[in-house]
């Protein structure tokens, strides 16, 4: 640290030392561009399962109570506005040369970079990985949700988001099961020659 005379004038402006830590070479993260490539292939066919499994679910459970799904037909509704979400979860795999490069893209500047960055922690790679595929689920939902006016684009972007969520949360957990970023970044590997 540079010292000071009288009137602010640098009396001694030795470089400071740098930190312990400097010195120490990040070890070399392995796998991050397979599980990207895994993932982004794994959140097409997670969003058309998630979907489709809703879809089911839902005509199974208005059957058994008898409850009329008129209010899935209508135009206007927050009720339409999630069937149309859920519909177009289920297609998501008819648009996958869409959808997967811009998923590759997605996974590869966001949780794709945090082993390279230190990150180990694997509450950091699920809640973005919630969040990413929220926004990429709700966005083109939320859009055809628009045209349909009223609550019924409320409708498709909250569901559209929750499938999307719970897409990327899946996503996260197979990134983390290939990298294993925390056991790749505390073994230290010795090159013997």
């Amino acid at each position: 640290m540079p010292e000071f005379g009288p009137n602010g004038v640098v009396i001694d402006n030795k470089p400071s030392e740098p930190a312990a830590y400097a010195d120490q070479e990040r070890p070399k993260i392995r796998r991050v561009l397979l599980a990207t490539l895994l993932c982004g292939v794994a959140a097409s066919i997670i969003v058309a399962l998630i979907g489709a499994v809703v879809a089911v679910s839902v005509n199974m459970v208005s059957s058994i109570l008898g409850v009329s799904t008129v209010g899935f037909s209508s135009r206007d509704g927050f009720m339409a506005g999630g069937f149309l979400a859920v519909m177009m979860a289920c297609f998501n795999w008819f648009v996958f040369y869409i959808v997967i490069p811009v998923t590759w893209l997605v996974l590869a500047f966001s949780i794709g970079r945090f082993p390279g960055r230190g990150i180990s922690r694997h509450v950091v790679y699920y809640r973005w990985g919630a969040i990413w595929g929220g926004v990429l689920v709700s966005l083109p939902t939320g859009f055809f949700g628009l045209t349909m006016g009223g609550s019924a684009f409320w409708g498709a972007v909250l569901t559209g988001g929750a499938i999307g969520a719970t897409s990327g949360l899946i996503c996260a957990a197979l990134f983390l099961a290939v990298v294993r970023p925390r056991q790749q970044m505390t073994d230290n590997v010795t090159d013997v020659f």
